[in-house]
């Protein structure tokens, strides 16, 4: 059906590469044969009363001419960089959409970013206008951006008026060429400030123990009047955003929830630098990894002082370019012994809140009307492995907690938002203090008896010691705490190296995994080996597997000497690729290893373990 709605049309105006942010996540996705990772954004946006179809359709027009991200197909260049081709126009037809089939299709059909536009328009039954747009060529920010000048171009019609939109705008290419040009030293130093902040960034914010891969997300969702009064009064007292209020309460109330000094969510950030980009129509947003440290029992508005000193900090450093940074991070993650399947964010839209509060306000009178939700989802885009938000419905807020059923229950998430509320109306009585915040009623997570700290995070070491056994090789295995230190005493015939790279092999669904500081493994003929595991060997392929992965990791990224004892990112492969590696394995008879594969801290001699294991195509096609 999307086929029929929107084509481009003319010739190929401009070429270039595509701009640093997320969308470039969304086109590696796309250039594997898969759809993209975060959903497609849907806005519908009201027509006025009695303005002629022909109208409409011209606004649509002049939004498709206005902004060339809507013009724009998505390809590779000959490095096999991604790359934007924008053409002279876009053909769009834009039906009524009265019955449930064409709505769904409407709402499900796929994109083919390549060769035709990443946006689709129709009428609902009421006439308003609606459209849907691939995730690769806008963020959020951006759709509220296309659905306000929409609503300018639609209004200025039906009044006869002039359109009131600024003439210029900042065309996507010509930002990605300034990022790779003369902006190019900002990006890089963006870069080298977060290496710095991700080598000291807790892998989670949750207990580590065994996850369950494919199990479901379960949430909790907190309507609270006393809340959205508590934030009205906070945000008068202290001057400063409901979001930095929000966060520093949703960090203090896992800190406590968890028993954590140290916390590292990512705050969802939309990278536009006003006035030269706050038009720009592209999908540009970032992660930012906000690392806040508890210790020392700060009061309220200590951690809220620290969440905006982090805040400001970090927003003078997201011109980073997104693949680099997701590149940096998987060689830290080898470099530390730990990895995260899936985000752990914290995010907040406050939009349509009457932040007004009198003083005499006291929001411990509505506490009693506060309605909590709970439930369980799986869908595609259900990532994280914890998930925190705040935003406006009806004018009240909803605190909303969601966290990989594998690791945490209802009860977590459940204690996450009933925390969170009380935290914020009883800070409206004065500083909360740490002490006083811990003291709020509500159950904390504790760990047992077999729990020990790596780093900043409690993990079960049962957990370890159970996946180190299930190596075939090992004969037994026990992990223990001993002066400060996490060790795994093994029994096998394996190097250290080996024992680490399978601990970070695990699949932990949405989970963390990490690996013991030290290794002692006992051999089969009396030696001992004692080792952190950090250094890996120079190591050939072996087998027709391996070979074909070094050949295709090699060929796709101009690389000699590959070690298979690496990874994929530290032996020198880019992010960007991936897509060709896996390409290249196909057309040589495997299969099995996905681009998320290639991101983890795995050797290539596992993940070409998993092409023998997981390829239906009978390995005979002459790998030398």
């Amino acid at each position: 059906m999307h086929e029929e709605l929107t084509s481009f049309s003319g010739a190929i105006q401009r070429v270039g590469p595509l701009q640093s942010g997320i969308s470039q996540l969304e086109w590696i996705s796309y250039r594997s044969g898969a759809h993209g990772l975060f959903p497609n954004i849907f806005r519908v946006v009201a027509v006025p009363e009695g303005l002629p179809d022909a109208a409409v359709h011209a606004a649509v027009d002049d939004l498709l001419q206005r902004h060339e991200m809507l013009r724009t197909g998505f390809d590779a260049d000959e490095a096999g960089r991604p790359r934007q081709n924008v053409y002279e126009a876009v053909r769009a037809v834009v039906p009524r959409l009265d019955d449930e089939q064409s709505r769904r299709l409407f709402a499900e059909s796929p994109f083919d970013i390549a060769t035709a536009p990443p946006i689709r328009f129709g009428r609902t039954a009421d006439g308003d206008l609606m459209f849907l747009v691939a995730h690769v060529a806008v963020d959020e920010t951006a759709a509220g951006i296309l659905a306000a000048d929409l609503t300018e171009l639609l209004a200025a019609r039906h009044q006869r008026r002039p359109v009131r939109l600024s003439a210029d705008v900042v065309q996507p290419i010509d930002r990605a060429l300034h990022e790779r040009g003369r902006g190019r030293a900002r990006v890089e130093s963006a870069l080298r400030h977060w290496t710095g902040v991700l080598r000291d960034l807790p892998v989670t914010a949750l207990p580590v123990s065994r996850g369950r891969p494919g199990a479901d997300v379960v949430f909790a969702n907190l309507v609270s009047p006393a809340a959205t009064r508590a934030l009205a009064i906070l945000h008068s007292r202290f001057a400063t955003s409901p979001a930095s209020i929000f966060i520093a309460t949703a960090y203090t109330a896992l800190a406590i929830q968890y028993d954590r000094n140290r916390l590292g969510l990512s705050l969802t950030w939309s990278f536009r630098e006003l006035p030269d980009t706050g038009e720009m129509v592209a999908s540009v947003f970032r992660d930012m990894p906000l690392l806040i440290d508890l210790a020392g029992a700060p009061s309220f508005s200590e951690v809220l002082r620290r969440v905006q000193k982090a805040i400001l900090i970090g927003g003078r450093h997201m011109g980073f370019d997104v693949l680099e940074f997701f590149e940096s991070a998987g060689r830290i993650d080898v470099e530390r012994g730990s990895y995260l399947s899936g985000p752990e964010a914290v995010n907040c839209i406050f939009d349509g809140i009457d932040w007004a509060a009198e003083p005499s306000d006291d929001p411990h009178a509505l506490l009693s009307d506060s309605l909590v939700t709970v439930g369980r989802s799986n869908e595609f885009h259900d990532v994280c492995n914890l998930f925190v938000n705040a935003s406006p419905v009806g004018g009240q807020l909803h605190i909303y907690a969601a966290a990989d059923s594998g690791v945490a229950g209802e009860r977590d998430v459940t204690g996450i938002v009933r925390r969170i509320e009380a935290i914020l109306v009883h800070a409206c009585a004065g500083d909360l203090a740490f002490a006083a915040a811990e003291a709020l009623p509500g159950e904390r997570w504790r760990p047992g008896a077999r729990w020990a700290r790596i780093g900043d995070v409690w993990v079960d070491l049962d957990f370890l010691a159970t996946r180190l056994r299930d190596h075939p090789a090992v004969r037994e295995a026990d992990v223990r705490e001993e002066q400060g230190a996490v060790t795994a005493y093994v029994g096998a015939d394996l190097e250290p190296w080996e024992l680490r790279d399978f601990l970070l092999s695990t699949d932990n669904g949405r989970g963390a995994t990490v690996s013991p500081q030290h290794f002692v493994v006992h051999r089969s003929d009396g030696g001992t080996v004692a080792d952190s595991g950090v250094q890996r060997p120079v190591r050939a392929p072996r087998e027709s597997a391996e070979r074909a992965l070094e050949q295709a990791v090699a060929e796709a990224n101009g690389l000699a000497g590959l070690t298979m004892a690496g990874t994929y990112l530290t032996a020198g492969g880019r992010l960007h690729h991936a897509p060709r590696v896996l390409s290249l394995l196909r057309d040589a008879g495997f299969d099995g290893i996905t681009v998320a594969d290639l991101r983890r801290p795995t050797s290539l001699t596992t993940l070409a373990g998993r092409l023998r294991a997981r390829s239906s195509i009978v390995q005979s096609r002459g790998v030398s």
